[in-house]
């Protein structure tokens, strides 16, 4: 079942009479690598205590396997040949949504809801995309710095309690994406203490051995692409640990029982035959809904999106 789903289900479980909260955890490229997908090398312990008190999906589908669009799908609901953004996010071209679409963080701003952004944006135009509360990546790529990100989610939390408003918080990583050309070595390191690359203070950087990687089976099995598939683990794990801290600030708020928390991906593994592919690898995503309502239904799941959310 497509994401675009999510929209509705959304709108409805904030619209309760008891004060209700969404929180959307947003990976860049993410793909299966956590233990909950049967990873047993990446080390994701925050994914797995949050699958813990989720429901698991696995038939989770994009609703188009590149980064703008699926983003578009997401927050409007609408598929993206229908809301206008037809690729990644250029005003120039005008691959950016039609003014007059209504997003999700729109329709519940005027419903009263607290709307904010943390990290990766990369929708336009602005006037439709626009949150209460936006911290994106404008400026540093903060969708890596999970410091930075962490202290931008406290804020807005903080913000919400003193609003005294039930809130829809949109949090968007950069990682585990490989950034383009030279980029791409340093920004899985960015941040790890060694010399030039900076510090994140709450990252402990985990390096791992290309030996031990699972390669998937539609990659072929080479020294080049264990060292890909290696440092794409070491940002998973940046991404991990910055789900743990953003967990433990909604649960220090006061908020961890009253808000439904949603964490998946935009599209697949940027590799031949998955990102921007219309092949399985490309197309399904991982997909965890935790919600406090219904911990009889934590655990793994088989059945369809609808079935599921209707039951």
């Amino acid at each position: 079942m497509l994401r675009g789903l999510s929209l509705v289900c959304l709108l409805a479980f904030a619209a309760q009479a008891k004060q209700r909260n969404v929180v959307v955890i947003l990976a860049d490229d993410g793909g299966f690598m956590q233990t909950a997908y049967n990873n047993t090398v990446c080390d994701t312990p925050s994914l797995d205590a949050l699958a813990s008190r989720s429901v698991i999906f696995n038939r989770g589908y994009t609703g188009v396997s590149s980064c703008s669009p699926s983003r578009s799908v997401i927050l409007t609901g609408l598929p993206q040949h229908q809301n206008g953004m037809y690729g990644l996010h250029n005003g120039v071209h005008h691959f950016q949504s039609f003014y007059n679409v209504r997003s999700l963080p729109k329709i519940l701003s005027d419903n009263g809801i607290f709307t904010g952004i943390v990290g990766k944006y990369h929708v336009g135009p602005m006037e439709v995309y626009t949150f209460d509360y936006m911290k994106i990546d404008n400026v540093n790529q903060v969708g890596r710095n999970i410091t930075h990100m962490k202290g931008f989610v406290k804020e807005f939390l903080d913000k919400a309690n003193e609003k005294e408003k039930p809130f829809f918080l949109y949090i968007a990583f950069h990682d585990p994406q490989r950034a383009g050309g030279h980029y791409g070595p340093f920004m899985n390191k960015w941040g790890d203490g060694q010399a030039g690359h900076g510090r994140i203070p709450d990252w402990k950087p985990i390096q791992y051995n290309p030996a031990d990687v699972i390669v998937p089976y539609f990659l072929p099995d080479t020294p080049a692409t264990r060292e890909d598939i290696a440092a794409m683990y070491t940002s998973f794990n940046r991404m991990d640990q910055g789900i743990g801290l953003f967990m433990k600030e909604l649960e220090i708020s006061g908020h961890l029982d009253d808000t439904l928390v949603l964490w998946t991906s935009d599209n697949g593994i940027p590799f031949p035959g998955a990102k921007t592919n219309l092949y399985e690898p490309g197309m399904g995503e991982p997909m965890m809904i935790s919600s406090p309502d219904h911990k009889q239904h934590w655990g793994k799941v088989n059945g369809p999106l609808f079935a599921t959310f209707v039951n």
